[in-house]
């Protein structure tokens, strides 16, 4: 259809995909994960509230396998499950992958989480989370939920 000449119309554009909210400031809704590699830090928001923070580990930049940037969904969670890689077979509590095999899981064999540990300590590309923080996510962050990495 033509447009009347001179005069103003909005439109939407048609979107491949759309976010869980849509506006000038923010595409995520309300609920999602935040974690920084820099800082090795997670945020969870919940109903658009900080609800929980903690310090993580991810992967370990000097063995290739850093954890991937970007944004990301919660495909499921699972109780109870054995991670698996080339040299490692390693069960954890509370698992919820995000990107292939990279994902949110417990990790009860460290004892420290943050700073530079993942420097050279890291995971294969997890992030590494307090047991605490892991049921807290598990138990408060549906699946297909955003998980934004950078």
């Amino acid at each position: 259809s033509e447009l009347p000449l001179g005069q103003p119309v909005v439109r939407e554009p048609v979107y491949k995909y759309t976010a869980g909210s849509h506006g000038p400031n923010n595409d995520l809704p309300n609920t999602y994960v935040e974690v920084s590699i820099a800082y090795q830090k997670l945020w969870f928001y919940k109903d658009g509230t900080l609800f929980h923070t903690s310090s993580v580990v991810t992967g370990n930049p000097y063995m290739n396998n850093a954890t991937h940037t970007g944004t990301y969904s919660l495909k499921y969670k699972m109780r109870n499950a054995v991670l698996r890689g080339d040299d490692y077979e390693t069960p954890v509590n509370f698992w919820m992958p995000f990107n292939g095999g990279e994902g949110l899981h417990d990790a009860l064999w460290r004892g420290a989480f943050g700073g530079s540990i993942y420097r050279g300590g890291g995971s294969h590309g997890c992030v590494n989370l307090p047991y605490q923080t892991a049921k807290i996510l598990f138990e408060n962050l549906p699946q297909g939920s955003p998980v934004v990495v950078y």
